[in-house]
């Protein structure tokens, strides 16, 4: 049976089976932004990703890099290298799901000093939602990029 997929694109099972199988050379989880990927690099040549749905065949994406290496691990990949160089720390912890024990009162004294400096931002309630926090950082992340600021 053959598990290459034209696209390089695998499902969950069928990234299990090309695992099992030994097509992969070795598995990367490797970061974007603020997100994590999975791939296998195809002993044949080329690059499998593991996607979401086999319809929509977006790649499948993890906020934290823990619960990628647990899927790895429960379809039965031992081994995996982790590429970290385009993880964004800052822009991971925005995206991130706020945790309860994260106080409403400094998110709300960190949503309002922003709302002061960026009023086009301001939501129905004068404060700051989640995509302008993040609008903000991109802003300030490429401005530092291009020597500004």
């Amino acid at each position: 049976m053959d598990t290459r997929n034209k696209q390089g694109e695998f499902t969950q099972n069928q990234f299990q089976k090309a695992a099992e199988a030994g097509a992969f050379s070795r598995v990367v989880v490797r970061a974007g932004w603020s997100h994590f990927s999975i791939f296998g690099q195809m002993r044949g040549g080329g690059e499998a990703s593991l996607v979401a749905t086999r319809r929509k065949r977006v790649p499948r994406e993890f906020r934290n890099p823990a619960a990628a290496l647990v899927l790895l691990r429960q379809i039965g990949v031992a081994k995996a290298e982790v590429e970290m160089d385009a993880w964004d720390v800052e822009m991971a912890a925005l995206s991130m799901r706020l945790r309860p024990d994260v106080t409403a009162r400094r998110v709300r004294e960190k949503r309002i000093l922003e709302a002061a400096y960026y009023p086009g931002l301001k939501t129905e309630t004068g404060e700051l939602g989640r995509q302008g926090e993040l609008r903000i950082l991109q802003e300030k992340k490429l401005r530092l990029a291009k020597g500004g600021w």
